[in-house]
């Protein structure tokens, strides 16, 4: 969640051993208005996590609820929440609180912690920021958090296992000065990473087994796990990209289907 006025941001660089104190509740006079006038990215497990919950298809939250756009850095599609009415507020937020709240976005669980990511010889490394925004009382209650304490009570565990190959995505092909990913081939990642029912189909109706290597085991998981399916959309998009040796061909014979681009060079 970002601000579209920076000058009230002060971040402080957060350490394992760094104490913040935060609570936010009805009760607070500033409830929900971290909710307006924000950019919230979506993450592929993001857009699963949300979709499951309002019980829509991929596609059917992707168009109703999202806008897409271009990450400066890699070049790849990003997904941004729609923000409604001249308030820009959250589509999903309610005098109450969050409509989604259990299946909320990470970047809604961090706040009021910011998260930057860098690629290092370990991997994605993730640096964190405790925000704190002029207009928040939420910095005046009770309530002492470290970043671990706090990562554990916003259940951002599986989030943060679920992005990181995301991230590692675009910040390796990021790192690849002058060699641009083709309009052609935003499209398909698009598809493959955001919207797992495009995916699954793609997988099982067209000559897709016949072309890649995929375990009977793993085949079963992919037709009902759909967090099985993203993590297999990571697989897929690294090795259409040439990030890797993730998937392995039974036969050379061009791509399935005839949707599927050849692999960008």
């Amino acid at each position: 969640m970002s601000s579209e006025n920076p000058q009230e941001i002060e971040p402080i660089e957060l350490t394992p051993e760094t104490h913040f104190t935060f609570r936010c509740h009805p009760g607070v006079s500033c409830f929900n208005d971290c909710c307006a006038q924000t950019t919230i990215i979506l993450s592929p497990y993001d857009v699963l996590r949300v979709k499951r919950h309002l019980k829509l298809t991929a596609g059917e939250f992707l168009q109703r609820y999202t806008d897409q756009t271009i990450d400066d850095f890699s070049g790849l599609p990003l997904v941004v929440l729609n923000m409604a009415g001249e308030k820009k507020l959250c589509p999903f937020s309610t005098q109450a609180g969050c409509g989604v709240y259990a299946d909320r976005p990470a970047t809604c669980r961090y706040y009021p912690v910011g998260v930057g990511s860098q690629m290092t010889e370990k991997g994605v490394e993730d640096v964190f920021v405790y925000i704190q925004e002029g207009h928040c009382q939420g910095f005046t209650e009770a309530g002492d958090w470290t970043l671990q304490t706090w990562c554990q009570d916003q259940g951002l565990e599986t989030y943060a296992e679920m992005d990181r190959e995301w991230k590692s995505i675009m910040l390796q092909i990021g790192a690849r000065a002058g060699k641009p990913v083709s309009a052609k081939f935003r499209d398909h990642y698009y598809q493959a990473v955001y919207d797992l029912d495009w995916l699954k189909g793609f997988i099982f109706d067209t000559d897709f087994l016949k072309v890649f290597e995929v375990e009977l085991e793993l085949q079963g998981r992919l037709r009902t796990d759909e967090e099985e399916v993203l993590r297999f959309a990571f697989r897929y998009v690294k090795y259409m990209l040439r990030l890797g040796s993730t998937l392995t061909i039974k036969v050379q014979r061009g791509c399935p289907g005839q949707q599927c681009p050849q692999g960008e060079k």
